[in-house]
């Protein structure tokens, strides 16, 4: 001991020398329990972190997907209610025809992907329509939402327990509305079936991982939807405590940790309900994923503190031996300290994230390789530098602005932005900085991360994108035309600035639909759009509003000359012809104007004057635009009128039948007539029939309206036999809506049978372009009419697309070639043409030819020249009424008018 004395000064007492060895010990304990407990701080700070991030990102996920399965329901109610206000209508008089009601169900339908049906029942539960066209057998009347349906009187939307459907064989839980009769009572009910596969390959296509579930529920925790996959558990009550008390508190959304009941891993659950509908969503992110980053760091803090407490009692032992052993120590905690810093290094690149330390200049003082390698620099070409010498002036800003704030505020920062990386490419990241304080609280630096969030900020960027554009046409849709118009309104107060809103309707685009199909006319709608697209202004919002309208908002025009212009030069593009798998397409379009704010301060009467004014534009011929002005809201009253006149009109007895004759043009003879209908309306007088059949084929009328001319026009047929005049056969037109109804035979037979009337004294004339659509099954039901002895004609040939083909199929009689061509005789040489090749046509196939519309001798004689003998038209007689034909009916009266 002495020995050990004698290396020391003579003044250094064994007290002097207890207390340096004790204050030593103390500040080994001292500096050993400051760097665990920093380290503890620090770990405590980085779960709250973690925690709190995933909080934040697993409540922003249950929002995405609680949006997307809220506007997937919304969207097919409205598709619910438009079938539900369809069918009241029905149910309140209107003809239930099941083709009609089908057509338009298959329409609805088409709108809703996210439903695999759409079927109508009656109040015993059995299927009655079904837009597929078939209907089932099964029956729902056992089924919980049926019952409820027919308990609540409200019709409001229902959503059934999820179910395994009986008629698919797969799991769906159905929307439905009630229907009421007249009365008001039960009457059946409309509904819509959502596959859960629907929900399950969404949730399959966000690539969420292993790691993450998603949970569609009801309110009663049965389970509709899942991911990863369990169909054992589909239907079935999964067992949640949290959601159980969720769900009986009324909450509307929760965060919290619970052991799954499906596959027993521990996750943290973001839960929401689906807006105001009995379903939840439930999104799962597992405990050991996203802490999996902290519990590394837990690891190497421990093994820091054990590392720094063995050198640090390494360190107190030897300096307590000898002063020389000390200094030999200190070389050592000099290594010690260099291997900590590589281990600390080695720790920050353990991290996924990219990761730095900045002193209190905001120069870089160490970052992780995630940092590096996002910047494309090495470490000698980042550290000393501050952020504007490394990133693009955009991404500085913010970094610089960040890190600056968590240093004047002493306070955890974040943010979001959008990056430009190594490589060109751009990466969306939440920025997190994190002032950092040495052992006398003073500044140090900053301490930061950012953690790529690039696929969940585009999956929330697409779902929304979804959400406002039309699925067919790419098109912004009614609702994201709505906020641009709401927009566009608030900037417009106060200053009057002026707005145009164009409402654009397609002409003749159900002619395509009904003619060629479904699949023609929606890619005739991408080419419009596309087009109507290449001829507006980026500051233009183009919308389709649903099936052949559109919507266009425009603004920054000075004068409405500007919007004239526009809307002429969109005539012009969509009139011109499309090509659409091999067929020439010709569709024109009408426009309706109005203008804010002479035409209106809000968006629905901008919007309905503009949808007023192109059905003025329609009513001129269409191809045309007009503007608004208050006169055209007067005659959109009086279609109103007309139209319910219309449904008066039969039972009150207005209609009246007249008949123009069908004449040999070479020996004057009588050979058949024409019943045409005419309305004398009791205080407008008499209607044309341009006016309201339209109209009558609109509203869904005309088969109403055309089973009675075919049987008036049988019975007086019968009348005039029964007078004793000679037989002669009646033509009665056949609308293309008649000719669609499955049971047109048997109601030509009931007219036939009920006047005593031979079928060979009937002819049908049908519309070229009638039986281009579903040909096989009007081939069919005209064969049955041709086998009884009813004649039947080509009406109006050479106007539509048939072809003839179709004409050698068919069981026609006769070819009526129409007026347009006759009208210009014998000066138009195109017209002369058609009618020689008609002729010739009708020739080879053995067929009759008649000619309409003749009225001047010139015509009957080019007629007559070219081998058409039978013609009608004013030159022969006009329409008339029944009592003055009579006695032209007689023997021997001869129809030739010399001159």
């Amino acid at each position: 001991m002495r020995k050990t004395v004698s290396r020391f000064p003579n003044n250094v007492t064994k007290g002097a020398e207890f207390w340096r060895r004790l204050v030593v010990v103390a500040l080994g304990v001292v500096a050993l329990g400051t760097y665990i407990g920093l380290g503890l701080i620090g770990l405590k700070q980085s779960y709250d972190r973690e925690l709190e991030f995933v909080h934040r990102s697993q409540d922003n996920f249950a929002k995405v997907l609680e949006e997307h399965a809220r506007s997937s329901i919304e969207k097919i109610d409205t598709v619910l209610m438009a079938s539900q206000l369809r069918l009241n209508a029905a149910f309140a008089g209107e003809a239930m025809d099941l083709v009609t009601i089908n057509a338009a169900l298959a329409k609805y339908l088409g709108l809703i992907g996210e439903s695999q049906s759409l079927r109508v029942t009656d109040k015993n539960g059995r299927f009655i329509y079904d837009a597929s066209g078939n209907l089932a057998t099964a029956t729902i009347a056992d089924r919980e939402y049926f019952l409820r349906s027919m308990a609540d009187d409200s019709a409001r939307l229902i959503i059934s327990e999820p179910l395994f459907a009986r008629i698919t064989k797969n799991w769906v839980i159905t929307l439905s509305r009630r229907i009421n009769d007249p009365q008001g009572d039960f009457a059946g009910l409309v509904q819509a079936a959502v596959r859960a596969d629907f929900f399950q390959d969404f949730y399959t296509s966000l690539h969420l991982g292993s790691a993450h579930s998603v949970s569609l529920m009801d309110d009663q925790l049965r389970l509709v939807a899942r991911y990863p996959l369990a169909p054992d558990r589909l239907g079935k009550v999964i067992d949640s405590a949290n959601l159980r008390h969720l769900v009986k508190s009324g909450q509307r959304h929760d965060v919290y940790t619970a052991v799954s009941a499906v596959d027993g891993v521990e996750r943290l659950y973001a839960v929401r309900q689906v807006g105001d509908f009995p379903l939840y969503v439930l999104v799962g992110h597992a405990t050991s994923d996203y802490l999996a980053s902290w519990r590394r760091n837990v690891m190497w803090g421990v093994v820091s503190a054990l590392v720094l407490a063995v050198v640090l009692g390494g360190w107190i032992f030897v300096w307590l031996r000898t002063y020389n052993e000390a200094r030999r120590l200190a070389k050592g905690m000099t290594e010690a300290y260099e291997t900590t810093m590589r281990r600390t290094i080695a720790l920050l690149d353990s991290l996924p994230d990219p990761a730095w330390l900045s002193d209190r200049d905001q120069r870089l003082i160490a970052v992780n390789e995630a940092y590096r390698q996002l910047s494309g620099r090495d470490e000698q070409q980042i550290l000393g530098q501050t952020v504007s010498d490394i990133w693009p002036e955009s991404s500085a800003q913010v970094l610089l602005q960040l890190d600056a704030k968590a240093l004047s505020s002493r306070v955890q920062q974040r943010c979001e932005a959008t990056q430009e990386v190594a490589g060109g490419s751009l990466r969306h990241f939440e920025y997190i900085s994190t002032p950092v304080l040495d052992d006398k609280g003073q500044l140090a630096g900053v301490a930061g991360v950012a953690r790529d969030i690039t696929q969940l900020h585009v999956d929330q960027e697409r779902i929304r994108y979804l959400a406002e554009h039309d699925i067919l046409t790419d098109l912004p849709n009614r609702a994201l035309l709505g906020n641009r118009m709401s927009v566009a309104l608030a900037d417009a107060l106060g200053t009057q600035a002026p707005l145009a809103v164009l409402f654009l309707d397609l002409d003749h685009f159900k002619f395509v639909n009904d003619t060629l199909g479904h699949e023609i006319g929606d890619q005739l709608l991408q080419q419009v759009s596309q087009r109507m697209r290449a001829n507006l202004d980026q500051r233009d919002t183009i919308s389709r509003q649903g099936g052949d309208e559109f919507a266009v908002l425009m603004q920054g025009f000075k004068h409405l000359s500007r919007v004239a212009i526009v809307a002429q030069r969109l005539i012009d593009t969509i009139k011109a012809p499309f090509m659409v798998e091999g067929h020439e397409l010709m569709v024109g379009v009408s426009i309706g104007i109005s203008a804010y704010p002479q035409d209106g301060a809000d968006i629905s009467t901008l919007l309905k004057n503009a949808d007023t004014a192109m059905y003025q534009a329609k009513a001129a011929g269409g191809n045309a635009y007009r503007f608004f002005t208050p006169e055209m809201n007067a005659r959109i009253s009086e279609r109103v009128v007309l139209e319910n006149s219309l449904r008066r009109a039969i039972p009150g007895n207005e209609f009246r039948l007249h008949y123009q004759p069908q004449v040999d043009a070479a020996s004057g003879r009588l050979v058949g007539l024409e019943a045409l209908i005419r309305w004398q309306h009791p205080e407008l007088g008499e209607i044309p029939p341009a006016r309201f059949i339209p109209i009558a084929e609109e509203s869904n009328l005309i088969n109403t309206l055309g089973e009675w001319v075919l049987r008036e026009a049988c019975r007086q047929s019968r009348a005039w036999l029964d007078q004793g005049l000679p037989p002669v056969v009646m033509a009665v037109n056949l609308s293309a809506v008649q000719l669609r109804q499955q049971q047109l035979p048997e109601q030509v037979m009931a007219a036939l049978a009920e006047a005593g009337l031979a079928p060979e004294w009937l002819e049908l004339e049908i519309t070229e372009s009638a039986f281009v659509r579903d040909s096989d099954r009007i081939i069919e039901m005209l064969h049955k009419l041709h086998a009884v002895g009813v004649k039947l004609s080509v009406d109006d040939f050479g106007t539509g697309y048939s072809s003839l083909s179709y004409l050698k199929q068919l069981p026609f009689n006769r070819i009526k070639i129409d007026q347009s061509f006759v009208r210009e005789l014998p000066h138009s040489e195109d017209d002369a043409a058609i009618i020689r090749a008609i002729i010739a046509i009708a020739d080879s196939l053995k067929k009759e030819v008649i000619a309409e519309g003749v009225e001047q001798p010139e015509q009957r004689d080019f007629l007559l020249q070219n081998g058409c003998q039978l013609m009608q038209g004013y030159h022969f007689g006009r329409p008339m009424t029944a009592e003055k034909l009579a006695p032209l009916l007689r023997p021997g009266t001869s129809f030739l008018v010399h001159g």
